[in-house]
């Protein structure tokens, strides 16, 4: 604690003396002068001056430091920033010197004169300097990453926001950005579906950012990138915009997930850590399948399939599954960071690096319906999955006076390889023969990120914003093999029902995505004290996808006897030479001039925006935002698939107009209080999957592009109140409201494969919501000057749902005239209990972290098919990490403790009354024990 100068005594204390001396001498002209003399100089004490000013980073240009120190040097007299890191400090008249510090930057002298009764203001920016280490990677970074200053980021922010960073992701077990995110309020997960959901809005609806420029995707399924890419490694914190202002693209209705991207935050550091772990359901399997043609690596040598002739049977990998007997996931990243002193300017690197790999073991069963619920397929099955992955990433930042300039590239590499069994009934007309279907699936993704950001201070009221990005996507499914067997008799015989059970696919897609990002920005404040500032400028995007898919069907025409377990010697040459199967594309056999011709859709989309915003505090209780974005859009897509072709249906072209206003306000209660309100404008454009009629099957259910589909219009309103108790604590309450024109949902149509298609459900859909979050300290003591702490926090966040669309047009012939969203849980709630315990040689923090969603719709059901609804499921984690020194820490993790049974149901048709379950299974429990150690 700074000791201030008590004023009121003193002044108190020296007019009591001066009445004593007046009343036993003053008859004296001595004593009169002596009293005069004594008066005014009390009285010049008191008439203080004033130095005032804020405290900028000079790592984070344009960001300021709460909680930095000002001190008379060699004194115990200071002040401490506020969250926005201004200060005030009272001075007697003279000349002073001051010391400006904060943990893990370098102290800042400055001399100063000043006059009593007068206002000196004094900004000042600190660095990191030259600090060792242990002066900077321990402490700043902690700092920066930590709950309390995300807290105060968003206490000090106009906007509604929300964030996570590295210390909260680690203290709950988040080791990838999905799963950090749907700690966050209103955020959830829904299995079978890479992306979250966000109030009930899933993929289509959001959109994701790195450093506040978009990234692509790298599945044609999905508009957003899987959030499982990016690892904590490389993770500084992740915000969640759930309202919308014009420097955000307007193609959102959710929210906007902008991941930051880790950098250099002191001198000099090395960090290398090593993971490993089982899953319980997983390790004791003695005959864990793996692909032919895959490696642990995740590599892939051969992507296409290199058959040009259909009587040549010269596929590279086999159908027969290799073994293994030992499913250990591992781990290991390694980071390394510098910094180049240029002048009074720097050059920092850092460069991270990490490869991982898990296996993983599910049993379960899958089924199907009828329309009025009868059941046709019923199969037991087991999935053997293994995924590998690599990520290297590089941060270069030149920083000049408040100045930067950041080049980031982010490559990762991303291989899932699966084999699914499935057996038992599929079969519509009921007689008693049984299926045997063998699946061998590998995904191979590639992303790179480039990135150059400039944040200019050209003046003292004038910054300038420049962003630029390329990014590049490949996705590839190479060699997919579906086989499927007849059981009768038992005995095992190829399918002859259609060519296609039988088949070898092949599919690639290359997106090129350019972005650029200009705003400038005018601070009507000179001294930058107040927020008042107008911002201009301009965003574009252009997105390119080319993808192509080659299909192999083997047509069957009698029954003859194969084993399950050595396919290839029925699946070959030989087999063709004698005539027992015909080898066809997707398009047919050898008399089609096409064949050899790959389905194919082509995308490009080209989005030009201006932006205007104005920001202006009334006074310090009050600040308002108003703000314009227009947007054009230009989007076309030309297709020649196993559906339709563009040269025959005409291209699907989208070229739309906006202009979306938005206005949020923040009105500080008092100190710790705080009301928020917002509203906006965006939409939902359709991605390229859901307009391109490709039609792409899975095991129980295929899915299919719309060329018709239109875009969404989004109207947002929000109403927030905060409360902060402490420094770390937090109570707020959210109200939203949110109306959509046009809505898209998956659907399913009900067709061979039971078909799931992407519509505009016609008419309108209103989504409305509740949201509480809470964070608490129960216990807590921690003494002065000293690292010793000791505490226990409880966390909570619930939000409930109310979501209902119109089911109005009749081409799908929906079941029901109106129902939830897809994908909207009416509840979600996320709680954890965090106990720690720390010295200045040791520290140990654990976590319990509790999950739970409520049902959700996972498809509408139409043409008299109720219905497919996810059932609600709790889960449960346990995280612990201790620190042992300076250098060494353990992490101990115990994921999905309850392991739950994951269900999909149709809803009951007719007067059955009883739901069907159409997909269940445990993902079983998942340990892992990880070392770091910190050079």
């Amino acid at each position: 604690m700074f000791k201030k100068p008590i004023l009121n005594y003193g002044l108190t204390t020296a007019l009591s003396c001066s009445r004593s001396f007046a009343a036993n001498f003053s008859n004296t002209m001595n004593n009169k002068l002596l009293l005069i003399f004594l008066l005014s100089g009390w009285m010049g004490f008191a008439q203080k001056a004033t130095v005032t000013g804020t405290i900028y980073d000079n790592e984070s240009p344009g960001a300021t430091l709460p909680f930095a120190n000002i001190t008379i040097k060699g004194t115990t007299i200071g002040v401490t920033t506020d969250e926005n890191g201004s200060y005030t400090l009272k001075l007697d008249a003279g000349t002073h010197q001051l010391e400006y510090s904060f943990v893990g930057y370098e102290t800042v002298e400055q001399t100063v004169q000043v006059v009593a009764g007068e206002t000196l203001t004094i900004n000042q920016t600190l660095g990191a300097g030259s600090y060792t280490i242990q002066d900077v990677v321990v402490q700043q970074q902690a700092n920066r990453e930590k709950e309390s200053a995300l807290l105060i980021e968003q206490k000090n922010a106009v906007e509604i926001r929300q964030s996570i960073g590295a210390q909260e992701m680690s203290r709950k077990g988040a080791s990838d950005a999905q799963s950090a995110v749907t700690k966050v309020t209103g955020v959830s997960k829904q299995q079978g579906e890479k992306n979250v959901f966000v109030r009930g809005l899933g993929d289509r609806y959001n959109q994701t950012t790195m450093n506040g420029l978009p990234l692509p995707s790298e599945d044609p399924e999905y508009k957003n990138i899987s959030l499982e890419f990016f690892t904590s490694d490389i993770i500084k914190s992740i915000g969640v915009n759930k309202t919308f202002l014009p420097n955000l693209y307007g193609d959102v209705g959710g929210a906007s997930i902008d991941i930051v991207s880790k950098e250099l935050t002191g001198n000099q550091g090395v960090e290398i850590g090593l993971s490993s772990g089982i899953n319980s359901r997983t390790a004791g399997q003695k005959n864990f399948l793996l692909m032919d043609g895959a490696n642990w690596f995740g590599s892939v040598p051969n992507k296409g399939s290199g058959i040009n002739n259909l009587n040549s049977y010269s596929f590279e990998n086999s159908l027969k599954p290799n073994r293994q007997s030992l499913q250990i996931n591992s781990g290991l990243n390694a980071s390394y960071g510098r910094k180049f002193s240029i002048g009074e300017s720097s050059l920092s690197a850092f460069v991270v690096g990490q490869i991982s790999n898990g296996y993983n073991f599910m049993e379960g069963t899958i089924r199907q319906t009828t329309s009025v619920g009868s059941i046709f397929q019923d199969q037991a099955f087991e999935r053997y999955t293994y995924n590998v992955s690599q990520t290297l990433m590089g941060n270069f930042k030149y920083r000049f006076g408040q100045n930067s300039i950041s080049l980031n590239s982010l490559y990762i590499h991303d291989n899932n390889q699966s084999i699914g069994d499935y057996f038992g009934m599929n079969d519509p007309q009921e007689t008693d023969d049984k299926e045997f279907l063998r699946r061998q699936q590998q995904n191979n993704n590639n992303l790179l990120v480039n990135q150059l950001i400039a944040d200019l201070k050209l003046d003292d009221q004038l910054d300038l914003n420049i962003g630029a990005a390329f990014n590049r996507v490949t996705g590839d499914e190479p060699d997919r093999r579906s086989n499927k067997y007849l059981y009768r008799d038992d005995k095992y015989y190829p399918s002859v029902n259609s060519a296609g059970e039988n088949e070898r696919y092949f599919s690639e897609l290359v997106e090129n995505d350019i972005a650029s990002n200009i705003v400038v920005s005018f601070h009507l404040d000179k001294d930058r004290v107040k927020k008042s500032r107008i911002d201009l400028g301009y965003n574009g995007r252009f997105t390119t996808r080319d993808f192509e898919a080659m299909i192999f069907n083997h047509r069957f025409s009698t029954l003859f006897e194969i084993d399950p377990n050595n396919p290839d010697a029925i699946f070959n040459q030989q087999s063709i030479d004698d005539g027992l199967f015909q080898l066809q594309t997707g398009r047919g056999n050898a008399s089609n001039p096409r064949v050899f011709d790959p389905f194919t859709y082509n995308a490009e989309r080209m989005v030009h925006a201006g932006l205007a915003s104005i920001t202006y505090e009334f006074n310090p209780a009050l600040t308002v935002v108003a703000g314009v974005r227009f947007e054009k859009i230009d989007q076309e897509i030309s297709y020649d698939t196993n559906i339709a072709s563009s040269n025959l249906n005409g291209k699907a072209k989208i070229n739309e107009a906006y202009v979306l206003p938005s206005f949020s306000v923040k009105y500080n209660l008092n100190e710790n209080s705080i009301f928020r309100a917002a509203a906006a404008m965006s939409y939902t454009m359709p991605q390229f999957k859901e307009v391109a009629p490709f039609k792409y099957q899975d095991v129980s259910f295929s899915s299919q592009g719309n060329p018709g589909l239109i875009p969404s219009d989004t109207y947002n309103v929000d109403l927030k109140w905060e409360y902060y108790p402490e420094q770390d604590e937090i109570l707020a309450v959210t109200g939203y409201f949110k109306h959509i024109n046009n809505p898209i949902a998956r659907s399913e149509i009900p067709s061979g494969g039971n078909t799931l298609t992407y519509l505009n459900v016609g008419g309108q859909a209103q989504v409305m919501g509740a949201e509480l979050e809470v964070r608490k300290n129960l216990y807590k003591v921690e003494i002065p000057d000293t690292q010793k702490v000791t505490s226990l926090q409880a966390g909570a966040n619930v939000s409930y749902l109310y979501s209902k669309q119109q089911l109005e047009d009749r081409l799908p012939q929906f079941t029901n005239g109106e129902d939830q969203l897809q994908g909207a849980s009416p509840w979600l709630v996320n709680a954890d209990v965090t106990f720690r315990k720390s010295n200045e040689k040791y520290g140990n923090t654990s976590s319990l972290v509790v999950n739970y969603f409520s049902d959700r719709i996972y498809s509408v059901g139409t043409r008299g098919f109720e219905n497919v609804v996810e059932k609600g499921i709790p889960t449960l984690d346990f995280v612990s990490i201790t620190k042992l020194g300076n250098h060494f820490e353990v992490s101990i993790k115990a994921k999905n403790l309850l392991d739950p049974s994951f269900r999909l149901t149709r809803e009951s048709a007719g007067n059955s009354g009883e739901d069907v379950t159409l997909l269940t299974y445990k993902r079983g429990v998942d340990f892992s024990i990880g070392m770091t150690y910190k050079f």
